[in-house]
């Protein structure tokens, strides 16, 4: 069994121009064995993102037993910021994800922190884009976790092919840090899994920016890791799925 924690659903408007249908994702989910996906946000990183976030939370009130979701907002303007995340927390997501390279804000500055402080006061969870400078490298990611103890923050790329070592050692000081394996080396992966011991990683596909081959060859490298199975579970499926279980409860309560 999978779980991809690093799935994106398209408007069809930015960056992926061919809008996501709930159907085709779940067939290609069950071609790839995948039994949950959460999804992350896409066009919302561009311009309206009440608009992105209604889109993926119609998604999973329809089919919550196959989609999780996290939602999106500029930090800028801190109130209407923090408005979004609550309607987002209270319809049913997880979380909130960001990519700063992208939305052009630094994870270090006041705005963004204030927003930190108050997702840090509802114990929820933050997603990162990492392993892109100037805004996206890991130890900046890290510092909004020092900063945010009860708040869990997921860095999505776990540093890419070059912040890999940075990524490791800010989840490896910080215990309210996870890393994804999206992108990452396998050199990168090997060296995280065992340094960690299999805890707080997840994987995810990067879909539909990853095909549905793509996605078949990245489940394959987690298989050919020169780690445990019991590891490899880890990874693949069973600290998604406590993780998710944790923030879905919360929702539902």
């Amino acid at each position: 069994m999978v779980i991809d924690f690093h799935t994106h659903y398209s408007g069809g408007l930015y960056f992926y121009k061919e809008a996501s249908r709930m159907d085709t994702v779940l067939e290609e989910m069950d071609s790839n064995g995948i039994e949950k996906s959460l999804l992350l946000p896409l066009d919302g990183f561009f311009s309206n993102w009440e608009e992105d976030n209604d889109r993926i939370l119609d998604v999973i009130a329809k089919r919550p037993d196959r989609f999780a979701g996290v939602g999106t907002f500029s930090p800028r303007l801190v109130e209407p910021a923090v408005r979004e995340m609550d309607r987002c927390l209270s319809q049913g997501m997880i979380g909130i994800k960001f990519h700063p390279w992208l939305q052009a804000f630094s994870p270090l500055e006041d705005c963004f922190m204030e927003v930190a402080a108050e997702a840090n006061a509802r114990k929820t969870l933050f997603f990162f884009h990492d392993g892109t400078p100037p805004y996206t490298e890991p130890f900046q990611i890290a510092e909004v976790a020092r900063r945010n103890p009860e708040l869990t923050v997921v860095m999505g790329h776990s540093g890419l092919n070059d912040l890999w070592r940075e990524s490791m050692l800010s989840a490896l000081q910080y215990d309210n840090m996870w890393l994804c394996f999206c992108g990452c080396p396998h050199w990168g992966m090997t060296e995280i899994a065992k340094r960690m011991s299999g805890e707080r990683i997840v994987w995810g596909s990067d879909y539909p920016l990853a095909s549905k081959r793509d996605t078949k060859e990245r489940i394959q490298q987690i298989d050919h890791l020169p780690i445990s199975d019991d590891w490899k579970e880890k990874i693949l499926y069973r600290n998604a799925s406590q993780l998710l279980a944790k923030f879905e409860t919360r929702s539902k309560g």
